[in-house]
């Protein structure tokens, strides 16, 4: 007897009901008190025989956590763990080819194993580029720094060799600035002083 497909009531009458089993709880619902010319029910007599229960492909399922899962296994196919990482995921199905051993989450395991590795290398050198890129950006702003350095050295040396004459005339002439502010403050509307 073909095991039936168990989905909710009145999924052929509304489009929002999803293809999904739930178990009907109205009153009058003839499907809860499985009437004849409804749907099935599921039940345990729909259980398929322990001998080949949870079996994927006529298979037995062996879930494998890390390479040492790969030896207990004598018969069955293999199903890799969600947790293990990329490169212990490449360690893994290397050994499980060399076991000839079926592994049920990857297709073509030659196809997965090359992809990956030139994922890696693209990463490696990925990596190396943005060490040589850091590196330039520091040697440039060493040498700014310096520059930057050897100006304001020679800028205090031009400052130092200025006349001192130079110097009085500046400070004259601030100072007859001020004044003129000073005299604006007190009185706006004054005439200027010449």
């Amino acid at each position: 007897m073909k095991k039936p497909k168990f989905i909710q009531q009145d999924t052929n009458r509304k489009k929002s009901l999803k293809l999904k089993w739930k178990k009907p709880r109205g009153i009058h619902s003839k499907l809860r008190e499985k009437r004849a010319g409804h749907r099935k029910n599921p039940s345990q007599g729909y259980r398929s025989p322990r001998s080949i229960r949870y079996f994927v492909a006529g298979m037995k399922i062996n879930i494998i956590n890390n390479i040492d899962d790969l030896g207990s296994i004598k018969e069955g196919a293999a199903l890799l763990s969600s947790r293990i990482g990329a490169k212990k995921k490449l360690q893994i199905l290397s050994k499980a080819k060399d076991l000839k051993i079926k592994v049920l989450n990857v297709k073509n395991i030659d196809e997965y194993i090359s992809s990956q590795k030139e994922k890696f290398e693209k990463r490696k050198q990925e990596k190396k580029s943005k060490q040589l890129d850091k590196k330039k950006s520091k040697e440039k702003a060493v040498k700014e720094s310096k520059k930057k350095e050897e100006e304001q050295k020679s800028e205090e040396k031009t400052d130092k060799q200025k006349p001192a004459s130079y110097e009085q005339k500046e400070s004259t002439q601030a100072v007859a600035d001020a004044q003129q502010k000073q005299q604006q403050i007190i009185r706006p509307n004054a005439p200027m002083k010449k």
